[in-house]
């Protein structure tokens, strides 16, 4: 009996895609880390920092994933709040939305290849 899909043999590389989707999140925390580091305060770059680093090696990835979503879900509220003063295109929001999905998706799915996290 054949599966429903096109390429049935690329379904054993599934854990692939989160170690992708943890890749790009960690890159992109770290990315808003160097910026806030270069603007304003210091100890919020230093969790974005930490937090995009620990996502993209893949350790502690749940807990990571949780501070990643209230962090990102702060930003979000303060873009929105001072939305009148400061304008943000909706591109904005809806890449730091997706990024709280991913991490969202990495809290039930776990970090994937590649990381430093054990399944127990």
């Amino acid at each position: 009996m054949h599966p429903l899909s096109t390429f049935p043999t690329l379904l054993s590389y599934g854990l692939i895609g989160p170690t992708l989707l943890r890749i790009f999140v960690g890159v992109f925390l770290m990315y808003l880390g160097r910026m806030r580091w270069m603007k304003e305060c210091k100890w919020l770059a230093l969790v974005y920092l930490a937090v995009g680093l620990l996502i993209g090696m893949g350790l502690y990835t749940q807990i990571s994933a949780i501070v990643g979503i209230v962090i990102l879900y702060c930003e979000v509220w303060s873009k929105w709040q001072h939305r009148k003063s400061e304008p943000v295109a909706i591109e904005t929001y809806l890449l730091y939305k997706l990024c709280m999905l991913i991490l969202i998706t990495l809290l039930f799915t776990g970090p994937g290849f590649f990381a430093f996290d054990l399944p127990l």
